[in-house]
């Protein structure tokens, strides 16, 4: 069942859970991308709703593309900028991305409908 879901995703048949897009790093990174991007994919883990988020690490390439994301940051000078959906929504000190990147997501969950813990515990209305 798990590669039949993962085939559909590849496909674009089927969106769940979120898509980690991230720099390779290069010398105008000026934030660790790797832990930074390791930080919010692990935080991400099992999250239910289809948000492509971009973890960027400067401020050269990092805007373009955390724009074209449901989610992004564009790191550099210590702090990251938060995309939410192509538009800055605010700016915070690099020791707070990650975690600013994972409150935005689940704000953005709930705004879709999504139980941002994905709780298949959700009482119904049946009468």
């Amino acid at each position: 069942m798990k590669v039949g879901l993962q085939i559909l995703e590849s496909l674009d048949l089927r969106k769940r859970g979120p898509e980690i897009v991230s720099c390779p790093s290069c010398g105008r990174a000026q934030v660790d991308v790797y832990k930074l991007a390791d930080e919010v994919n692990a935080a991400l883990s099992g999250f239910p709703a289809p948000l492509r988020v971009a973890v960027m690490g400067c401020v050269v390439n990092g805007p373009g593309e955390a724009r074209e994301a449901d989610l992004g940051v564009a790191s550099g000078n210590g702090k990251g900028q938060i995309f939410v959906r192509g538009k800055v929504v605010k700016t915070v000190p690099e020791s707070k991305i990650a975690e600013t990147l994972i409150e935005e997501a689940m704000r953005i969950a709930g705004e879709m409908g999504i139980d941002p813990l994905g709780s298949d515990d959700i009482p119904s209305k049946a009468t």
